[in-house]
């Protein structure tokens, strides 16, 4: 904004030439702005409109529909004698509506603004309070912030406000009042005091300068009133069923085979140009034709637990798509062709793209005893064997002992045991990740109220796995010590690899444990192993007949 008292802050050249060009050309689009007093007092208001409306609304400088205006209301008139009342939703009629509501209730509430509840349905928008939103979401649920709603200021996203007016078919007319004063006379004004209207296509504007007469302090100000009306998109603009344009159809190619030159050669993985048992595009790739990437792909995933659930043989998104995935290799992840094109969200498939490898081998036998034999059969790789026996194991104990011997983890920990995983990558960051989850799935979640309280005698001081030694031995398990030194291990791994600067000691432990630094996946395979034998041992024991063991 120009410097107040400028001969640039009284033309108000800066509303005039600048920001009126701009609305309805950017992506936030400004529906409602109230801000300033002296010297300068700024409004935004929005209204939707029919065609005459519209029409009319170029025509004249005034607004079409004040603040506070377009709530539900009655009109009465006379008819053959008698006084007829009709109830509208929008007092001024339909084709003339707000799409905010300033809602204000004179001191005894706070006043704020919604936005019309049509676009909020229209669009299927989550409401965030707190935060003032309106949010949609993309096909990995993240959020797409529609609409920002303040005490003074609403704004909404372009493309969503284009897509309402081609659903409902009316204009969205854009007022502004600014007003400003200045201590620079009439008289040095080109012009003096004067009023200019100007109307071009869908715009037009006013600015009168004159004498600040009633305002102490100031010689002079402008009125400007500028209005836009923007006619809707057409219907197919409309952005939803059945005019919503699908993203997801764009197609991705993934390597299936190599040439005779060893060369790889890719195939779209769009469903309908793959063939099936049904007869479907006769010499194109099979629909159940497997594709290869490297591990790493799944390193996003395991990223975001909270969004993302990689399971045996699934990966999930909240409950917004699934694709069936072979991760019971052992240093790659399978997926069908076709299960990647009719899956996966194109912006999935462009991040699956990027790891994609010739294949080498073929499927999992887990995969193609599930895909092929339909057989219920349990998983395989040591990450996803481990998950499902801590879990059993809990649920089983709890069942027959009647106390938790590890704790349920917190909200916080929660994704611990699905995250549990051999390291997509060599990283040192990773492997050390691993090694402190293991450790706190095995030890930090120990019971130890239960285990104290069952164990006798405690030397002072006793921690989790002192006591647990201790309940071993009260509760006569051979095999105790054998699975206490692992844990110890364990813990002393994670310690001297995560809980301080690693050293001598640290590689120590490594070597004991017979873990190749140069293959760190797998190192947490190894330990992932051990782990499995440890929990199957303590099964037999405490645990017999409570599940049959492969």
């Amino acid at each position: 904004m120009p410097k107040p008292d400028s001969l640039e802050f009284i033309l108000q050249r800066d509303i005039i030439e600048t920001m009126l060009p701009c609305l309805g050309n950017e992506q936030w689009q400004p529906l409602y702005l109230s801000s300033g007093n002296y010297p300068h007092r700024f409004t935004l208001w929005s209204a939707l409109l029919g065609d005459e409306e519209a029409k009319r609304a170029l025509e004249h400088d005034s607004w079409d529909l004040l603040i506070g205006d377009g709530k539900p209301g009655f009109t009465q008139r006379w008819s053959d004698g008698k006084e007829m009342t009709t109830y509208h939703r929008f007092d001024m009629g339909n084709t003339l509506r707000p799409i905010v509501l300033y809602r204000h209730f004179h001191g005894a509430f706070p006043q704020y603004c919604e936005i019309d509840e049509e676009f909020r349905l229209y669009h299927d928008l989550a409401e965030d309070k707190a935060r003032g939103l309106l949010l949609d979401f993309d096909s990995s649920g993240r959020e797409i912030e529609v609409v920002r709603l303040g005490p003074r200021e609403v704004t909404a996203r372009l493309q969503y406000l284009r897509q309402f007016q081609a659903g409902v078919q009316l204009h969205l007319a854009i007022f502004i009042e600014s007003v400003r004063y200045s201590k620079l006379p009439v008289k040095d004004v080109p012009g003096g005091r004067h009023e200019k209207t100007e109307r071009k296509d869908d715009r037009r504007w006013r600015r009168y300068i004159g004498e600040a007469q009633m305002v102490e302090d100031y010689e002079s100000f402008s009125l400007v009133n500028c209005k836009v009306v923007l006619p809707p998109p057409p219907l197919e603009k409309a952005g939803i069923w059945p005019f919503k344009k699908d993203d997801d159809s764009r197609t991705v190619s993934f390597i299936i085979k190599v040439d005779q030159n060893g060369d790889p050669v890719e195939h779209t993985s769009d469903p309908a140009a793959l063939s099936n048992n049904f007869g479907a595009n006769p010499g194109a790739p099979h629909y159940l034709t497997p594709v290869f990437f490297r591990r790493e792909v799944l390193q996003k995933y395991f990223a975001e637990p909270n969004r993302y659930t990689v399971a045996d043989g699934q990966l999930t998104c909240l409950g917004l798509w699934s694709c069936q995935i072979d991760n019971n290799l052992p240093d790659r992840v399978s997926v069908f062709l076709g299960d990647l094109g009719r899956d996966l969200p194109y912006e999935e498939r462009l991040h699956w793209r990027q790891f994609n490898v010739s294949p080498e081998g073929g499927i999992s036998e887990i995969n193609f005893r599930r895909s092929f034999l339909a057989q219920f059969t349990d998983p395989q790789a040591s990450d996803l064997v481990f998950r499902q026996e801590y879990t059993d194991f809990g649920h089983d104990w709890e069942k027959v002992h009647g106390w938790p011997l590890f704790l349920p983890p917190s909200a916080a920990d929660s994704h611990l045991i699905d995250t549990v995983r051999i390291p997509t990558t060599n990283s040192q960051t990773e492997f050390d990740e691993q090694v402190l989850q293991l450790a706190k799935l095995l030890v930090g979640f120990l019971n130890e109220k239960e285990l104290a309280f069952r164990a006798g005698p405690l030397e002072e001081g006793a921690k989790g796995l002192s006591k647990l030694e201790s309940y071993f031995e009260a509760t006569k398990f051979a095999d105790g010590k054998t699975i206490i030194q692992f844990l110890r291990d364990l813990q002393t791994l994670r310690s001297k690899g995560s809980g301080h600067k690693k050293g001598s000691s640290y590689d120590a432990i490594v070597a004991k444990l017979g873990i190749n630094l140069a293959r760190k996946p797998d190192g947490v395979r190894k330990l992932l192993e051990e782990a499995i034998i440890a929990l199957r041992i303590m099964r037999r024991h405490y645990l017999k007949g409570s599940k049959s063991q492969p």
